[in-house]
């Protein structure tokens, strides 16, 4: 094993333009047909990549320089794909302003059936039955607990 530049130099010369240039510059300095051509003969590509890391090796500076050159263009195809990925939200339920405010009036003393009377009484109609007022406190326990899980930072109770 020599460690003159003439191995990496021949190697370099027996290979197409576009592909020398992709070696010795990076992959962003091709055209769009020479990234057609790249893809195109995707094994052979992978052989000469191969063989051309492993000729560089014997060089420590070129080494250097190439794997930083690669770790480079990484950095940049990770943020240019973090541009199109979609931002995460909280996972569960949007947060009810309904359910907070039965929050504040539970942790006033407030039953759930109190509450529910006085959500039903400031409809239209007026009047609180009971079946209704059962069905409307077991809504609004629900709805408390959410809203009390959420304000203290632990999953929901199912």
């Amino acid at each position: 094993m020599s460690k003159t530049p003439d191995e990496l130099e021949e190697f370099l010369a027996s290979l197409p333009g576009w592909m020398r240039r992709t070696f010795l510059t990076g992959f962003s300095s091709l055209s769009q047909v020479e990234m057609n051509e790249w893809f195109k003969n995707g094994d052979a590509v992978h052989k000469l990549t191969q063989e051309y890391e492993r000729i560089l090796q014997k060089f420590p500076t070129k080494w250097r320089e190439y794997r930083s050159r690669l770790k480079r263009e990484a950095m940049q195809v990770a943020q240019l794909q973090a541009q199109f990925l979609v931002p995460k939200g909280k996972r569960g339920r949007p947060p009810d302003p309904k359910a907070e405010q039965y929050y504040e009036q539970y942790s006033g003393n407030a039953s759930y059936a109190d509450i529910a009377k006085q959500e039903l009484q400031s409809e239209p109609a007026g009047e609180a039955k009971k079946l209704l007022i059962k069905k409307e406190s077991e809504r609004i326990r629900g709805s408390v607990r959410r809203s009390r899980s959420r304000q203290e930072g632990s999953s929901p109770r199912t």
